[in-house]
């Protein structure tokens, strides 16, 4: 897995995915965005924009601090998997959440060099 730090224009695939995790756990699961955004991730294919144009197996890569029980669920149902070095770019994403009743959440990534969530 090459390190997807050097080249910031290779992570085009990683866009959805990122967004496709964060609202799982934002929407589905219920999570806090602060939880939802710092949460372990997954990728499919190694980034770039060559994710489902690739030809023979895909890989799925898993963040450094993702559970074991990912890795362990994905090979026993034939999925090929590796585990990213740490401080690899699986993409970032930042959250603000309106709770319906005039409150609002937010968070920043912690992947990301810079970002806050202020309010006042």
């Amino acid at each position: 897995l090459r390190d997807l730090r050097e080249d910031a224009g290779t992570v085009g695939d990683l866009q959805p995915q990122v967004v496709l995790q964060l609202l799982a756990r934002l929407l589905h699961a219920g999570e806090s965005p602060g939880r939802a955004v710092s949460a372990p991730r997954w990728t499919l294919g190694e980034g770039g924009f060559s994710t489902w144009a690739g030809d023979g197996p895909q890989v799925t890569s898993l963040e450094h601090s993702a559970p074991a029980a990912w890795e362990e669920g994905l090979r026993a149902r034939g999925h090929a998997v590796v585990r990213a070095p740490r401080r690899t770019n699986v993409g970032h994403a930042h959250a603000i959440v309106a709770d319906g009743e005039g409150g609002w959440s937010g968070a920043s990534d912690p992947r990301a060099l810079t970002g806050a969530a202020i309010g006042w």
